[in-house]
């Protein structure tokens, strides 16, 4: 399951190009919205936030207490304004979720343990995708999926999205024929003659 992090929020009233003030007293303005939610102006601190994304991720599932309110809101990351379009944040966008409805995420794919065919047989991993599409509830999105690549014994042997078993309550809804992984056979150098 992915971490779950939290984030303190406050209720923000500062609004439009006034914003520029709360910036600079390291407070981040953003906005919480969901499937009808109405859409609440809040202030985070800008240091906070950057340590929780660079520790948990752009994907984690963040319990937001929002001060004044009783309970925390569930919600992932929907976007980041940045500054000259690659700074620092300047705005960001909470997406609040129902933990209880199953929503669509995209998850990375972790190849685990070894494959026979490169082992034994000198041939060289080939990672097809790296991300899978899911259904499942927001508090049970995995940090990713392993793929155990101990089935790759020949250079013909693939393994699939389909062959993947994914967590418990998650439903894989990538195509189940698409390529995970595969073994190429070793290089032969060809001698050259003098």
């Amino acid at each position: 399951m992915a971490e779950r992090v939290t984030i303190e929020a406050a209720p923000r009233t500062v609004l439009g190009k006034k914003v520029k003030q709360l910036r600079a007293e390291g407070r981040l303005p953003a906005n919480v919205y969901g499937k009808a939610i109405p859409s609440r102006a809040i202030e985070i601190d800008a240091r906070q936030f950057a340590r929780t994304i660079k520790s948990a991720g752009l994907r984690a599932m963040i319990e937001l207490k929002v001060a004044g309110e009783t309970e925390p809101r569930y919600v992932i990351l929907r976007g980041i304004a940045r500054a000259h379009g690659t700074g620092e944040p300047i705005h960001v966008d909470f997406f609040q979720v129902d933990p209880e409805r199953p929503i669509t995420a995209n998850v990375p794919l972790r190849l685990v343990g070894e494959a026979p065919a490169v082992r034994d047989l000198a041939g060289t991993l080939l990672p097809g995708i790296e991300i899978v599409s899911v259904r499942c509830r927001p508090l049970d999105i995995p940090d990713t999926i392993p793929v155990d690549i101990a089935p790759l014994k020949g250079f013909d042997s693939v393994l699939t999205v389909g062959d993947i078993t994914p967590p418990p309550g998650v439903e894989i809804l990538t195509d189940p024929s698409v390529v995970v992984a595969t073994v190429a056979k070793p290089r032969i150098r060809g001698q050259r003659g003098g």
